[in-house]
């Protein structure tokens, strides 16, 4: 019912992604599907009975189909009963959905001794009694694309939510205005919300076969294509009003330029970033000033507690900040790690941080959150002379 591709990373509900290189018919080869790996089990492939020549199947289809069922059922209890804490915290002990494929080595001791967080789980999992992990490797990769999708899921559900109206396009333009451009890459999301919660948006019309069907789509094609214009239609709309507001309200002392930031000392920076990403949409606690273990602020959005490092600096930074973001993460027992300058960073700073899975926010970066934080002041002060007008 709804497929996430292993190139990309985009959902949708079509078996073939649309991101994928066509092949030569124009239509893309058996590479474009087979990347797709539908997001509930019910719908693995390994489950549905492969034909096998017109004779054969007409001997056998049902007895095989059965027996694939009664495999699917097991998967699928034993899926629920160990997914809280087993897959879950997998998932959250381990961030990087890297390293798909591993799995499909043979279980076991091996010669070499060499083994991947992978590999030592699906041999939990087996000695917890998923037995089918021995006959069908690959199924864990896909099981714990499934957990992965959910967390990410329940994260997106919570924050569309607050978007929910009455009407789809003013839903849709309450949720692009706070998503940006991942509209693009979520909407299938987006309608996989709308059909689950059962939203009844006029005009919207769910396939009815596609929950128990596999390769139907929940939304054709044509309709998804019909609702992209729509959202792009409305992000346009968004940027010229936003544009209009700008050159209506532009007020040069009330904008915070890179070079201001420059002369912050090290406190101030570290406030100014508390009301940086409350406006971009996190929640922000920060840190006593001393004894902070390396932490300056902890953020939060979509579950994620994240801890970072403020470095408002003149020069390069090097390793130490990286250093201390790991410590805190560890220390806070925070899910990711970060840090935040005015400045650049060392190639050994950067080196070190893509191997802890550090994030680094850099000057080019802080000044898009710069200019994010700008917008959203005009349009404050928009709406408070909007509605200074409608009192007068």
């Amino acid at each position: 019912m709804i497929y996430q591709c292993g190139a990309c990373g985009k959902t949708t509900f079509e078996k073939c992604c649309s991101s994928e290189k066509r092949g030569d018919d124009g239509w893309g080869g058996s590479e474009a599907v087979a990347a797709l790996i539908p997001l509930d089990p019910s719908f693995y492939p390994e489950f549905q009975y492969q034909s096998k020549g017109l004779l054969r199947d007409l001997l056998g289809k049902k007895r095989e189909q059965a027996s694939l069922n009664d495999i699917l059922n097991s998967v699928l209890r034993k899926y629920s009963e160990l997914k809280q804490p087993y897959f879950t915290n997998f998932i959250h002990a381990n961030k990087s959905m890297d390293g798909a494929g591993e799995s499909e080595s043979p279980p076991g001791a091996r010669v070499d001794g060499v083994y991947s967080d992978r590999e030592l789980f699906r041999e939990v999992l087996i000695r917890k009694g998923f037995t089918e992990l021995e006959g069908i490797p690959v199924l864990l990769d896909k099981l714990l694309k499934t957990t992965y999708f959910n967390s990410v899921y329940s994260g997106f559900s919570r924050e569309l939510s607050r978007h929910i109206k009455p009407r789809l396009s003013d839903t849709l333009a309450s949720w692009i205005e706070e998503a940006g451009t991942t509209f693009r890459s979520d909407l299938a999301l987006f309608f996989y919300f709308v059909w689950e919660n059962d939203c009844g948006y006029e005009g919207v019309e769910f396939n009815k076969d596609a929950e128990s069907s596999v390769g139907v789509p929940l939304l054709s094609k044509q309709a998804l294509d019909g609702f992209m214009k729509l959202c792009e239609k409305i992000y346009f709309d968004l940027l010229v009003n936003r544009m209009s507001a700008q050159l209506e309200n532009f007020n040069p002392n009330k904008f915070v330029t890179m070079y201001l930031v420059d002369a912050m000392d090290g406190f101030q920076f570290e406030a100014f970033l508390v009301e940086i990403f409350q406006t971009i949409g996190y929640d922000v606690k920060e840190t006593k000033k001393t004894g902070d273990q390396g932490a300056d602020l902890f953020v939060s959005r979509f579950g994620k507690n994240i801890v970072i490092q403020a470095k408002n600096y003149s020069g390069v930074v090097g390793n130490s900040a990286v250093q201390q973001a790991i410590s805190a993460k560890t220390f806070y027992g925070c899910d990711e790690a970060m840090v935040v300058t005015n400045s650049y960073y060392s190639k050994s700073a950067k080196e070190l941080a893509l191997s802890a899975g550090v994030r680094l926010v850099d000057r080019a970066e802080l000044q898009s959150y710069l200019d994010d934080y700008n917008q959203k002041m005009i349009e404050g002060f928009y709406e408070e002379d909007s509605m200074e007008f409608e009192l007068d």
